[in-house]
């Protein structure tokens, strides 16, 4: 098992977590959602990383506003996968 795959992992298992004690329109569930999105990305796993991206991008465009840094962020992340 590399290091993403463990990354993946625990991800995984906070975006659980998050969700049990937060709910899926909470920002901290959107923001484990984006970060396990790389670790996907950094898999090949592209079709799961735009999946995350998409869906933090909609909790925290619509809590925050899309010209929220945190929303810009996930932005660029999404760049960055369609740039593979």
């Amino acid at each position: 098992m590399n290091e993403h795959d463990h990354a993946v992992r625990l991800y995984e298992k906070a975006i659980i977590g998050r969700k049990v004690t937060e709910g899926e329109t909470s920002i901290n569930y959107a923001m484990v959602k984006a970060m396990a999105a790389g670790a996907y990305r950094e898999l090949g796993n592209y079709q799961k990383a735009e999946e995350y991206l998409k869906e933090s991008y909609l909790t925290i465009a619509m809590e925050n506003g899309e010209d929220n840094m945190t929303a810009a962020a996930i932005l660029n992340s999404m760049g960055l996968l369609y740039k593979r």
